[in-house]
């Protein structure tokens, strides 16, 4: 079988299952302008009063359009010639639609012997079919969408091929050697310009927005604090969330006016970081001969075991939680101004700066010393020990100094939100964690933030599509997992493993 005839199948495929449970006549209800009102929070009403237009399209033809591009370029990307890319384009996306306009044709025509066929596919209705079929007649509209999903295929060849032939990564090197300037000095303003956008953005997005801001930025925290335990040094902790529930409940505990502390935000803040970097280092003491799977079982245990005793002990409020938890508050010097953390706004602002300081701690402890005894470690525990790495002091800072980052997000959650609960703190928070640095690229500092973005942020985005969000989601995660095994950002050693080859393999595939 052919690339190109396998690419056209399981592009069909995609596309028949995506009809089946019901995207497309989701999509078919909305406008384009409809999904950006809907990804803005708006209400139902006005989503509802976007009416489709020339310009305004339903977001099912935007969305076969795209479909259409990005299987047209899946199937050129091995093609060397440019005639050759533009007819496996053509071959692939063909099938494709053929595949469709098949299941459409049977379906309408099922339709017209009074034959219902959502009562075995509930989503298939005569009206789905009718506007899947552009309207137009059974096979009239079949036709259409193999043509239209050719020619769209087609143009996605040609626009792999531009892209390649432009070669951005070499025209960007080549200016930036001309101008004088660095790649180091091109990635810092690239991240100045990005910190500035975050800086002014939160006043103009809403308080929906702020709100899912925020919670990337938590998750930036968590995310952080395990790369280091997992990133840098290797040890699998899947217990996490423990740690990030301790900060919680002792910032909790001593600011809410339900237990006799009420401390300020800003005195209970260390507090609560030093007790969960204090839990970290008391787990690490027991778990020091564990490694991989063992390890992970021990640390997942011991996140449940913290859930499960702030569940139903009375003194931490049991399944109630802790209610009315003091958010900071900050005067500024000289003009005894006091900025009030009472909305999504400044707890923004509190979590990015704290997100900078973190990411700045850990990529110095990355380079130091430390970090590299981690690394050693990483490759090779007995190696690093036989080297003289003190394998056991360099396991508990990593299990503390995580922990640590992890109080530090716990507690600002908890101000954030004002009250916690046990189920707040589920076995979720770890797996998302430790999903989010693979995604991002195990040991990356970027990585951590890219993939915070995508783990947290893209299921907001994806919100138009409802009940299908997490399918979409799961499918992009898979798709990227496929294509970029090593992470999106990784880590400079990590994308140094995954280049390089086995010489043995080599020769196999040469003789």
């Amino acid at each position: 079988m052919t690339p190109a005839i396998r690419s056209g199948l399981v592009t069909g495929t995609l596309l028949l299952f995506f009809i089946l449970i019901g995207i497309y006549t989701t999509f078919e209800a909305l406008t384009l302008s409809g999904v950006w009102l809907t990804i803005q929070g708006a209400t139902a009403s006005e989503i509802a009063a976007q009416l489709p237009t020339a310009t305004n399209p339903q977001f099912s033809r935007v969305f076969t359009v795209f479909a259409a591009l990005i299987a047209g370029m899946l199937a050129a990307r091995r093609a060397q010639t440019f005639a050759a890319q533009i007819s496996s384009a053509v071959i692939a996306n063909a099938i494709a639609g053929a595949m469709v306009a098949i299941a459409l044709i049977f379906a309408s025509a099922l339709y017209a012997n009074k034959l219902d066929v959502s009562f075995v596919f509930e989503k298939v209705k005569a009206e789905t079919v009718a506007a899947l079929l552009f309207e137009q007649p059974a096979l009239l509209g079949g036709a259409l969408w193999i043509v239209v999903f050719a020619a769209f295929g087609a143009l996605g060849a040609a626009l792999l091929r531009g892209w390649r032939a432009l070669a951005v990564a070499q025209s960007l090197a080549a200016s930036t050697q001309r101008s004088g300037l660095t790649a180091n000095r091109v990635q810092t303003i690239l991240l100045a310009l990005a910190a500035l956008f975050l800086v002014i953005a939160p006043q103009f997005i809403g308080v929906y927005w702020n709100q899912v801001l925020g919670s990337i930025g938590l998750f930036v925290l968590l995310g952080l604090g395990l790369n280091i335990v997992i990133g840098f040094a290797g040890l699998l902790d899947l217990g996490y969330v423990g740690f990030y529930a301790i900060g919680a409940y002792t910032i909790a505990v001593l600011t809410s006016p339900a237990y006799p502390f009420q401390w300020g935000f800003w005195l209970a803040l260390p507090v609560a970081m030093v007790a969960a970097a204090i839990a970290g280092t008391l787990l690490g003491i027991p778990v020091l001969r564990l490694r991989g799977d063992y390890l992970a079982i021990v640390t997942l245990g011991f996140g449940e075991i913290i859930r499960i005793i702030y569940k139903f002990n009375p003194l931490t409020g049991g399944p109630q939680g802790i209610l009315n938890v003091a958010p900071p508050t900050f005067t500024i010097p000289f003009v005894n101004y006091t900025v009030a953390f009472n909305s999504s706004t400044p707890f923004w602002y509190l979590i990015f700066f704290t997100c900078i300081v973190v990411a700045f701690i850990a990529l110095r402890l990355n380079n130091s010393r430390l970090g590299r005894s981690w690394t050693a470690m990483r490759e090779d525990e007995d190696a690093a020990e036989a080297m003289g790495v003190d394998t056991t002091r360099i396991k508990l800072l990593a299990f503390g100094s995580g922990a640590f980052f992890a109080g530090l997000g716990g507690a600002i959650y908890a101000s954030r939100q004002q009250h916690i609960f046990p189920d707040d703190f589920t076995l979720l928070v770890s797996i998302n964690a430790l999903a989010l640095i693979i995604i991002g690229g195990l040991g990356s500092i970027p990585g951590v933030i890219i993939g915070s973005i995508v783990l947290i942020g893209l299921p907001e985005v994806l919100r138009p599509i409802a009940d299908y969000r997490l399918l979409a989601y799961a499918a992009l995660l898979v798709v990227m997992m496929l294509v970029r095994p090593a992470g999106l950002i990784p880590a400079a050693r990590q994308r140094r493993e995954f280049r390089e080859r086995d010489p043995e393999l080599e020769v196999l595939e040469s003789s």
